[in-house]
C-alpha cells in the first residue's frame, strides 16, 4: 500500500532531487512538536524518524496546525523544482505536465490505496486544467499545492479548501464550473421491472454501464453528487463539468426525491417508463430569476442527465449486500 507521505517525499527526491529532510524542514512548522521534542530538531539529528514518522505517515497523523503557510512553502517549492527543471517556459511546462499527469496519478492512487476519496483529488485536477482564467505557471503551482497539501495531511478534502482558499484569494479564481451544454440523446439501459424501496446509481460511459453499483444513502440528509463533495456518503464519480455540490437525492416517506444545488450546468431526468425528458434544474444561464425549482420524483430505471456528459442510471438495490463505497474508488 502506497501512502500519500511516501508519494510526496519520493516525489520530491526523484522528479525535484530535494532531499526527505530538506523536504520536511520546508513543510514542518519550526514550533510542531513530535513528544517532547520539536519535528524540526528530530528530522535534523534522526534519519530513522524521518522516515518512519514523516515520509511514512499516516494520513492523519499530523493536522494542519504542524506545518508553515502552505502557499508560502509550496511557492518556494515551486521556485526550486523550476530551477532544477531549466526554468523559463520550458520548466513551467514540465512542472505543470508533472502535477496534472504523472504526479497526480500517483497521488490519485495512494488516497485510493489508503481508504480516500481518489475521485476528489482526480475531479480538482480536472477543473484546475480546464480553467480558463489561469495562467500555466498559476495552474502549476495550484496543482503543486494540492499535491503536496494532500501528501501532507493523507486526504484531499481539506487540501482542496487550502487550494480553493489561496487560488480566491491570490488569483479571485474559485474552484469553479465550466459552463457546458448537453447533447443529444443517450442510450437506455435494461429496466428491472419491479420497484425496489432502496435505490442506488450506476454511472453510464458511452452507453456503456460502468459499475459498482453506488447506493444511495437512507439517512434524512441523503446524498451528495458533484466534483468536490464531501459530505458523508457523497458520489463523486463525475465529469469536470459538474459542480462542486450539483444535486441531492433523498427518501422522503418511501419516495425519491432529486433536488438540485444551484449547480452551472443543470440536471435533468429521463423517464424510464416514457422515455420522456423533463427538467430538475436548468443551466445557470437559462435559470428564471425568482423562479424555485424544487425537488423531482426519481425511481428505478430513471437516468439522470448531470451537465453535459455525466449520466447516471437509477436502479434498484436487491438487498443489503448490494451497498458499495459510494465514492466509486479503486
Amino acid at each position: 500500500m502506497e501512502l500519500p507521505s511516501h508519494t510526496l517525499y519520493a516525489d520530491l527526491k526523484n522528479f525535484g532531487r530535494i532531499s526527505n529532510r530538506d523536504a520536511a524542514l520546508a513543510l514542518f512548522d519550526p514550533e510542531a512538536r513530535y513528544g517532547e521534542l520539536t519535528i524540526r530538531s528530530r528530522a535534523l539529528n534522526d534519519r530513522s524518524f524521518i522516515s518512519r514518522e514523516i515520509v511514512h505517515a499516516r494520513p492523519g497523523q499530523y493536522g494542519v496546525e504542524c506545518f508553515q503557510d502552505f502557499p508560502t512553502s509550496v511557492r518556494a517549492l515551486w521556485s526550486v523544482l523550476l530551477a532544477r527543471h531549466g526554468g523559463g517556459d520550458a520548466g513551467c511546462h514540465a512542472l505543470l505536465a508533472h502535477y496534472t499527469g504523472s504526479a497526480a496519478e500517483k497521488m490519485r492512487r495512494a488516497v485510493a490505496d489508503t481508504g480516500g476519496d481518489a475521485n476528489l483529488y482526480a475531479n480538482t485536477i480536472q477543473k484546475l486544467s480546464v480553467e480558463p482564467g489561469l495562467t500555466d505557471e498559476r495552474r502549476g503551482q495550484l496543482c503543486l499545492m494540492l499535491f503536496v497539501v494532500t501528501g501532507c495531511l493523507g486526504s484531499p478534502g481539506p487540501a482542496i479548501g487550502i487550494v480553493d482558499d489561496f487560488a480566491t484569494e491570490a488569483f479571485s479564481l474559485g474552484l469553479g464550473t465550466i459552463e457546458t451544454s448537453v447533447g443529444p440523446g443517450f442510450a437506455r439501459a435494461v429496466r428491472p421491472s419491479e420497484r425496489g424501496v432502496q435505490l442506488g446509481l450506476l454511472r453510464i460511459l458511452d452507453g456503456v454501464a460502468q459499475p459498482p453499483l453506488l447506493a444511495l444513502s437512507l439517512a434524512p440528509e441523503g446524498t451528495v453528487i458533484g466534483a468536490l463533495a464531501t459530505t458523508p456518503n457523497a458520489i463523486t464519480n463525475v465529469d469536470v463539468d459538474v459542480s462542486r455540490e450539483h444535486l441531492r437525492i433523498y427518501r422522503r416517506g418511501g419516495t425519491w426525491w432529486a433536488q438540485g444545488l444551484g449547480s452551472t450546468n443543470g440536471t435533468t431526468l429521463i423517464s424510464g417508463d416514457t422515455r420522456k425528458t423533463s427538467v430538475i434544474e436548468p443551466p445557470r444561464a437559462e435559470r428564471k430569476p425568482g423562479v424555485t425549482y424544487g425537488p423531482v420524483k426519481i425511481t428505478n430505471s430513471d437516468t439522470l442527465c448531470l451537465g453535459a456528459t455525466t449520466r447516471f442510471l437509477v436502479l434498484r438495490i436487491a438487498g443489503p449486500h448490494a451497498q458499495h463505497d459510494a465514492k466509486g474508488n479503486e
